[in-house]
């Protein structure tokens, strides 16, 4: 069986240390892991892998145009197609969220959000500076109290109350972190988890606001309740929706825009190719994305049939029937059971005619997934876990150093190469011993 990969990055970035980088915790080698080093396979001559975007899809001809980051266009043919482009930050249709937020979805956002922290460090310190500007500049804001967010808030008040302290404590108690979210905590943790995580936040000096921001400016955000907030670094991250790319897809999708799957992880599509396909549910942005990802009612849904030889796995695509959450374990277990799949469909013999076998046709075993549980840091050397499902039963919880210890280990373990486990073991003895690195470069 050949092999091509085709993506833009040349890379996977393991995602939840990613806020650790924003601040120097962890180098950003350390959480960017190459393809070739994911997948060995690639060394292989039969194998590709094309540094390129795919731009359209012709399940037709079962052929994908694609284009390089110089513009070159070229074509490749396909037997079996796995969509696996994942999603991109969400920002509700609210003006200015692009233009003067900062995602964190990627090594490039890390990095730029800690030169610009570090800059706005810096710029604080200037003689003359104005007094109210000067507070803007130490005014970090995180929209978004999900995970990522409280990462980020934990991180950036750990940094404040520990290594900038060292260097100017005045300036570093002029520092301010508030995080703003229009509904729950960490809304997928149970009550007693999320009032942890408030507390620990509230103890480290991060102001909590429940809001819904209206808009975003320049130096300001405003919230729905008319409450202006200066800030010099805003970080958003808010959920996840899709790219424009998963839109553009000549497939079925969800009211979300994702793309709509069946058990199998089969694409699904009307069986009139040239029909135009809109999503399943509310087409208008608005309706979009608050719409469950459900079965619509107007019976639609039983009217798509799978496109042969087309699959799709992780954020870009969900179950009309049970959408799963955008989670990296539901991505990572899509993989582990299409793979398997493909493989007991695509056998060939090892005698060095790779000739393809007559192997029995397997009976559709649809997808099954199973909930590990959740975490996240607060900073201060504490964390929250929660381990199994909850429809097993009350699952098991860590708080404190007992909960960092758990979430350190378990994502240590779920690196990709031992190299980048050494990497971030490395980097947080370095922390630990010296402090992070303030350097902007």
């Amino acid at each position: 069986m050949d092999v091509t990969v085709i993506s833009p990055r040349n890379h996977m970035v393991f995602t939840p240390l990613l806020t650790s980088t924003c601040v120097g915790t962890v180098e950003p080698r350390s959480v960017a892991i190459p393809i070739i080093n994911i997948q060995r396979g690639l060394r292989q001559p039969q194998n590709v892998y094309y540094c390129s975007e795919c731009i359209e899809v012709h399940p037709q001809d079962k052929l994908l145009r694609c284009r390089d980051e110089d513009g070159v266009e070229f074509a490749v043919g396909y037997d079996v197609l796995a969509i696996a482009t994942g999603s991109q930050g969400s920002t509700f249709g609210i003006s200015g969220v692009k233009e003067y937020t900062h995602p964190l979805r990627n090594v490039a956002d890390a990095e730029s959000i800690r030169n610009s922290l570090i800059a706005n460090w810096s710029k604080a310190n200037t003689p003359g500076r104005d007094q109210v500007d000067r507070l803007r500049l130490l005014h970090v804001v995180v929209v978004g109290g999900g995970p990522t967010g409280v990462e980020f808030a934990g991180e950036i008040s750990d940094f404040m109350n520990t290594d900038l302290r060292r260097i100017d404590p005045e300036r570093a108690r002029d520092m301010r972190v508030t995080l703003v979210e229009a509904q729950e905590l960490l809304g997928s943790f149970d009550t007693r988890l999320r009032e942890y995580a408030a507390r620990k936040l509230h103890k480290q000096g991060v102001h909590l606001i429940k809001g819904a921001v209206k808009q975003v400016e320049p130096a300001q955000l405003t919230l729905a309740d008319g409450q202006r907030l200066p800030y010099g670094l805003c970080v958003w991250s808010t959920g996840v929706g899709p790219t424009e790319f998963t839109t553009a897809l000549p497939f079925a999708r969800t009211p979300r825009g994702r793309v709509a799957v069946n058990d199998c992880l089969e694409v699904l599509a009307r069986p009139d190719p040239a029909a135009n396909l809109p999503p399943l549910g509310p087409s208008t942005p608005g309706e979009a994305a608050s719409s469950p990802e459900a079965e619509p009612k107007d019976g639609r849904l039983d009217a798509l049939v799978p496109v042969p030889g087309v699959y799709a796995l992780g954020d870009c695509c969900a179950n009309v029937k049970n959408p799963l959450p955008a989670l990296a374990q539901v991505a990572e277990q899509q993989g582990h059971y299409l793979a398997k799949r493909l493989n007991q469909h695509y056998a060939y013999v090892r005698n060095g005619t790779n000739q393809p076998i007559d192997v029995p046709e397997a009976p559709d075993v649809p997808f099954v997934y199973h909930h590990l549980g959740s975490m996240a840091t607060v900073g201060d050397r504490g964390a929250v876990v929660a381990l199994g499902s909850p429809e097993g039963g009350r699952p098991m919880s860590l708080t404190g150093i007992w909960g960092l210890i758990a979430w350190r280990s378990a994502y240590l373990t779920r690196l990709a190469t031992l190299r980048n486990r050494i990497y971030v073991a490395l980097n947080w003895t370095t922390t630990l011993l010296f402090g992070r690195d303030v350097s902007r470069w």
